[in-house]
């Protein structure tokens, strides 16, 4: 086999996907993707059980997909537009508490009112509210903007100095603190807290902005799954003459001194570990900051941020119970929505109780419906998911998938039936639909990714994240580029971003691109001029 390619992607989640796809569209590139699980999509990619249950394993909504949007737009030309979108209901989340329950609806001033109808002592601060979520996420958009700059450019972008940069990075709950009196106002406007990944104590406001300003003309949901994403994609990195090798666990990236020239990676073969080669102009790692510097980049090589990089906390865990059901969830009169429930208003105190999931007592949950979001689903399907530590799951970790003991087994069926436990208490008759259930923990995600201890969102968006300067595209190391949720933000859209951002950084030809780019902004102002944008799109990649 040919171990010569132009370019070489670690991983194929969101980023690495987009960075491969427009490589291969604008430059002709041959690309190699390495992907150590047997399923392609990283967080994007999809799994059956008993032929008719499907689930996705982290696509559970997006936002900005709408056929207007320069997300879109985006979406479309790294798929060739191959893919669908199904808008969700008009109330697309649900929060749930002990006394309250709001509905959050599609369009910022419904939202807008529907809060100020719920609260009306607090109007002044919720249309001020809503101006500093606008502000807050176009700081994070120039922030992002700025490390694709040279050092001495960054300060021209305005995000490291300013007014809005001590708003966008004060934590979540100090901002709300600040602006609002009721408890229960509060709890609302951060209930997707979980969409970050981590509580509104921890969270920089200007994250919490770019989640809450993501989803505020509703959520979309990909025809067919989320492994529509992967399999529109992959045919376009092969028509250029790239691979996708799955199976291909990436050990460490080859360097001749300064600069990255390769990647070694293993396989099983007949029962046998398999050590192989492969050579590049160009490695982009969509495997993450801390995987990429300090697993795949030898400990001898000097980063002036190593400490700066162990010192950042170490980010999210979680369990998901993925249910079969005997018939359709709207026979409780669910639509498709997303629930956030929670067993109180405190989000940070909930946090801090996370542990008590390993003895099913839940104090808070996600659940999604995919069967509801996707018409093409067979079968009636749910997940919920929760946090929880890391460290309960280690004394496994040396132990293969799937054959770790009945002691893990049993821990798993105990969180399983507390999370479906926590769901029928509100919703009775919930636990009776349930004809499958299968449960991950962080050592499903840290065997399937290779992220440490099985984190879920790469590093946190705390303050302190956003702060550092070397979280960028460009590594210190020539020909090596980093990609993913690090280097931008959380979620689908971020990890798209991030993509584009590397590529922009990786490329030899950045103006096709930067037309791509220009064009969906276009789109976005001009909605009624799709067809002609769309021709330059396509003008663009051709």
């Amino acid at each position: 086999m040919d171990n010569h390619f132009d370019v070489i992607v670690i991983g194929s989640g969101m980023s690495g996907l987009t960075c491969a796809s427009l490589l291969a569209q604008l430059e002709q590139k041959k690309v190699l993707i390495l992907e150590r699980h047997f399923t392609p999509g990283g967080f994007t990619h999809s799994f059956k059980r008993k032929k008719r249950y499907e689930w996705d394993v982290g696509v559970h909504y997006v936002g900005e997909m709408n056929p207007g949007s320069h997300y879109r737009a985006l979406f479309d030309a790294v798929t060739a537009g191959a893919l669908d979108w199904r808008a969700m209901p008009e109330c697309f989340d649900r929060f749930v508490y002990p006394d309250l329950s709001f509905d959050a609806r599609c369009g910022i001033h419904r939202f807008r009112q529907d809060l100020i109808d719920r609260f009306p002592s607090e109007r002044e601060a919720l249309e001020q509210y809503f101006r500093d979520l606008i502000t807050s996420a176009r700081w994070y958009g120039r922030l992002m903007i700025s490390r694709l700059l040279p050092d001495w450019l960054r300060p021209l972008s305005g995000a490291l100095t300013g007014p809005h940069r001590s708003l966008a990075m004060m934590t979540t709950q100090a901002y709300l603190d600040r602006h609002f009196r009721d408890e229960k106002l509060k709890a609302v406007l951060a209930s997707q807290w979980g969409n970050a990944g981590i509580p509104p104590g921890l969270s920089a406001f200007a994250v919490h902005a770019v989640i809450a300003c993501h989803y505020l003309d509703g959520g979309y949901y990909p025809v067919g799954g989320a492994r529509r994403i992967a399999d529109s994609i992959i045919p376009l990195v092969e028509a250029a003459g790239g691979r996708l090798l799955t199976r291909h666990r990436a050990e460490r990236i080859i360097l001749e001194a300064d600069r990255a020239v390769g990647v070694e990676a293993v396989t099983r073969v007949r029962g046998q570990t398999i050590t192989k080669k492969f050579f590049a102009d160009r490695i982009i790692s969509c495997a993450g900051a801390r995987v990429t510097y300090s697993r795949l980049i030898p400990k001898t090589f000097p980063l002036p941020f190593r400490d700066e990089l162990e010192g950042l906390p170490p980010g999210s865990f979680h369990v998901c119970a993925y249910l079969g059901f005997k018939d359709t969830p709207a026979s409780l009169g669910f639509k498709g929505e997303n629930l956030w429930i929670y067993d109180g208003y405190r989000h940070d105190e909930l946090y801090a109780r996370r542990g008590n999931v390993l003895k099913g007592e839940v104090s808070g949950c996600f659940l999604s419906f995919p069967s509801l979001k996707d018409p093409l689903a067979h079968g009636h399907t749910a997940e919920i998911i929760a946090f929880v530590d890391q460290e309960p799951f280690q004394q496994w970790a040396q132990q293969p998938w799937g054959k770790r003991g009945d002691e893990y087994d049993e821990l798993k069926q105990r969180i399983a039936e507390g999370l479906i436990a926590f769901v029928d208490r509100r919703y009775s008759g919930f636990a009776e639909l349930v004809d499958y259930c299968e449960l991950s923990t962080p050592l499903s995600t840290a065997n399937f990714t290779g992220h440490k201890d099985g984190c879920i969102y790469g590093l946190p968006g705390v303050p302190e994240k956003l702060a550092v300067s070397w979280l960028s595209p460009r590594t210190p190391i020539r020909n090596l580029y980093l990609t993913g949720a690090d280097v931008t933000g959380q979620g689908i859209v971020g990890a798209l971003m991030g993509g584009i951002l590397t590529t922009l950084a990786a490329s030899r030809r950045p103006w096709p691109l930067l037309k791509l780019l220009m064009s969906s902004m276009r789109l976005a102002k001009h909605p009624e001029k799709r067809d002609v944008l769309k021709e330059a799109q396509l003008r663009a990649l051709t």
